[in-house]
């Protein structure tokens, strides 16, 4: 260690003894309570920009050390220091790369060149509210922490000890001080000055808060003397006083009110500064031709807020004589006065000031509607309203009743409705009430906006529509309702509005093509003739079992495969009313409907399936009772269809069954028709031949025929008995009736006439084997039926052992 960083160490320490001041040359008696920089607020934004914990971290490089007791120096080795002054900040500017940095060194070279000791004492303010944020503030070892030598480490931690905390109220109170001071906010300056401690250690503070007070106190004078002429009655020397008192303190509310008091414009006149209410505040204007480039300072007074509380500045600057007040509260008087400044932010000249002025702000977007003996009216609130009130005028300027209802919030609007109304024309006012907090009165209210709305002549509702199935195929419609008007059928593309959804025409679907044209009544038809047959499968709508519906009738044909939501609209020149909806289905016929016997008992049913459908439902007609069988597509298609009968003969109709349980069912022009006859068997059997002795006579073959319901048929087919032997022993079956000699026949005409005999449709006839045409034994018998009927009848053959004769 050098003797120089020896020396200097122990003046260093030596300096943290109590009473002794801080620094090598003792130049510190304390370090500062306030920055005292004007922009200070700026500057500090822009250091947090950059992301820096306090000035001097921009000002030494990479492993550098900071002196600030002394003076601003960067120390970046034994021996080897820099003063940082305005020249080595600049050239510190041109070395970085960052362009904020770059600006905010700037920015420090032009403070240090106004005041070489600003920046300093800026750095000491910073790192000393460092050390007191730090939970280890009171070590040096914070302080080199932050980039501070170690030679002046313990006494900057010492001085920082010693100077008061200043809570974040007093902070704020204590960086904006300057500031206010600049801006000549003299009263602003005295609040904040009052929040920080005394300034015993900090002597330019103590210096700027004494003549602060003295210009205060100055301003109280003028305040005083103003108050005795205006008591006096002599407002004009009041208000050179009062002018007097601006130029020392330009916020003084006192004087600024006692402006107003004495101010007196003629009647009528507003003066040269105007005000308005627009959207989003109040629009102050005053001629730039007669003030040129003067700069003002624009307060607000409220009405009723206490004679000393602090002014209410308007931000921003008047641009070509106009400036807008957006911070002007709601529901209150305001008065605007205009203080003319110097180049230094000192008032100079006299006060313009505005009339009084209401600020209740109108409802805006408001929209007007009318529909079937109704009036709605829709609009924004404006911010702070505590209730909007409405009036509505009809025809003759009478308030219509019952009375309107409370207006209902959705969202950012209010609304109402007003229900029961005449056609006619009414006009409609909205208007604003607002009632600030602590006021006993009823508030301000805001000027009507009005609008002018007709309530005009809407149709008849439709009340019911029906739909039923005609047998000769479409549907017939019904309703009622709808008179003086016109009834539309027609489907809606999505979902249907609600019965009663008030429409304009433009937004009707187009009438549906195939139920004819509006219907205006009087049982009007559409395709088709009016009044025909109803009655058929499916043929009665909701409500029409059993009966014919009554009202106007419009005929329609849907188209085949259709699932129709068919919607009835009564419509009056350019508005509708949305009606009853009825839901009509046409399937599409069945075809290719077969039938086949699989037994006695059992038919097989086959057709193709119509389209989309669901379920056909297949109706059997047999010993005239009828009975229906529903089948699912799906199962048709992996099963097929199936359906127990008995013999007799019978009939299958099949159709498409309805897709809703809601929809009437138009039946097509013709249903899928099919029959089948009675189930005609013929049974044969070989019975052995009577014994003689030791043997057995020739067999004798019986056929017995079964003809449901009792009669045999008119044709039945003959029976042919066919022999086989090839010499084996186990000789083949004939494979047809040319297949081997005839042993046996039996003609279609006995076995008829033996069905006959007997009443019950069951007969039997027996033959003889002819041994004599037979081949040699062992041989097999088959019998086979011929004739133009033996397609239709059934052949039961009995086992086929009992069939070879040996």
């Amino acid at each position: 260690m050098t003797s120089h960083t020896l020396h200097g160490g122990r003046r260093a320490m030596a300096g943290t003894e109590f009473g002794h001041a801080i620094g090598l040359s003792r130049a510190l008696s304390g370090l500062p309570l306030a920055p005292l920089l004007g922009g200070y607020g700026e500057l500090l934004a822009a250091q947090q920009a950059v992301g820096l914990r306090h000035l001097g971290d921009l000002l030494v490089p990479p492993g550098g050390r900071l002196r600030v007791l002394d003076g601003i120096f960067a120390v970046t080795g034994p021996g080897r220091r820099r003063h940082v002054g305005a020249g080595v900040l600049r050239a510190l500017r041109r070395e970085q790369a960052e362009p904020a940095a770059a600006r905010l060194l700037e920015r420090l070279a032009g403070i240090q060149e106004a005041d070489p000791a600003a920046l300093r004492r800026i750095l000491l303010y910073q790192l000393t509210h460092l050390l007191h944020d730090h939970p280890q503030g009171h070590l040096p070892a914070t302080a080199t922490g932050f980039g501070i030598d170690p030679a002046e480490a313990a006494a900057l931690v010492h001085g920082a000890a010693r100077r008061p905390r200043l809570d974040d109220g007093q902070r704020a109170a204590a960086e904006a001080l300057r500031d206010e001071l600049l801006e000549h906010r003299i009263r602003s300056a005295a609040r904040r000055a009052a929040l920080l401690p005394p300034a015993d250690g900090d002597p330019p503070l103590a210096a700027l808060l004494a003549g602060l007070a003295a210009r205060t106190a100055a301003a109280d004078v003028e305040l005083a003397v103003a108050r005795r002429h205006e008591e006096q009655g002599d407002p004009e020397r009041a208000r050179v006083h009062y002018e007097e008192a601006l130029a020392l303190a330009g916020d003084c509310p006192r004087a600024v009110r006692g402006l107003v008091r004495g101010h007196r414009p003629d009647p009528g006149d507003p003066g040269p500064l105007e005000s308005a209410l627009v959207p989003g505040g109040v629009e102050l204007r005053w001629p730039v031709q007669e003030f040129g480039d003067t700069r003002w300072r624009v307060v607000r007074l409220t009405r009723g807020e206490p004679a000393g509380a602090p002014l209410a500045e308007v931000a921003g600057r008047p641009a070509g004589g106009v400036l807008v007040d957006r911070s002007a509260g709601t529901g209150v008087e305001v008065r605007h006065v205009a203080l003319p400044l110097r180049a230094d932010g000192a008032v100079d000249g006299p006060a313009l000031i505005g009339a009084p002025l209401s600020v209740a702000p109108a409802v805006t977007e408001l929209r007007v509607g009318d529909g079937d003996g109704w009036i709605e009216a829709s609009w924004t609130p404006p911010a702070g309203a505590a209730r909007c009130e409405v009036t509505l005028t009809g025809p003759g300027g009478r308030a219509p009743a019952p009375p309107l209802p409370p207006a209902a919030r959705a969202g950012l609007r209010e609304a109402v409705r007003a229900r029961g109304l005449a056609p006619g024309r009414y006009e409609l006012a909205v208007r604003a009430r607002y009632a600030p907090t602590g006021r006993t009165d009823r508030g301000v209210l805001s000027a009507a906006v009005t609008a002018a709305v007709t309530v005009h002549v809407w149709p008849a509702p439709v009340r019911t529509l029906t739909a039923t199935a005609r047998a000769a195929g479409g549907v017939e419609f019904h309703r009622t309702g709808g008179d003086g008007g016109r009834v539309r059928l027609v489907e809606w593309p999505g979902e249907a509005p609600a019965e009663g959804t008030e429409l304009t025409a433009a937004e009707l679907p187009p009438p549906l093509d195939w139920a004819g044209r509006d219907w205006t009544g009087g049982d009007t038809a559409g395709p088709g003739t009016a009044g025909g047959d109803t009655a058929g499968r499916d043929s009665s709508g909701p409500g029409t079992a059993g009966r014919r519906p009554s009202g106007p009738v419009s005929i329609g044909a849907p188209p085949p495969g259709s699932l129709t939501t068919v919607a009835a609209v009564a419509v009056l020149g350019e508005r509708a009313l949305a009606g009853p909806c009825v839901l009509v289905e046409a399937p599409l016929p069945v075809t290719g409907l077969a039938l086949r016997r699989t037994a006695p008992d059992l038919v097989q049913v086959t057709f193709d399936w119509p389209g989309a459908a669901g379920t056909v439902t297949a109706t059997v007609t047999q010993d005239g009772r009828r009975t229906d069988f529903a089948v699912a597509r799906s199962v048709f298609l992996r099963e097929g269809l199936q359906l127990p009968v008995t013999p007799a003969a019978l009939s299958v109709e099949a159709h498409a069954a309805q897709r809703s349980a809601r929809s009437v069912l138009a039946a097509p022009a013709a249903d899928a028709r099919a029959e089948l006859p009675a189930d005609v068997a013929i049974a044969y059997e070989l019975v052995p031949g009577p014994r003689r002795g030791l043997r057995r006579g020739p067999a004798v073959l019986r056929v017995t025929v079964r003809t449901p319901g009792g009669g045999p048929g008119p044709d039945l087919p003959g029976f042919l008995l066919v022999a086989r032997g090839d010499g084996g022993r186990n000789p083949q079956r004939p494979g047809g009736p040319a297949g081997g000699p005839a042993v046996c026949r039996v003609t279609g005409a006995e076995l008829a006439a033996a069905a006959a005999a007997t009443g019950t449709g069951t007969g039997t006839v027996e033959r003889p084997i002819d041994t004599t045409a037979a081949p040699g034994r062992p041989y097999a018998l088959r019998g086979f039926l011929l004739g133009g009927a033996a397609a239709s009848v059934r052949l039961e053959e009995p086992p086929l052992l009992s069939l070879v004769v040996r």
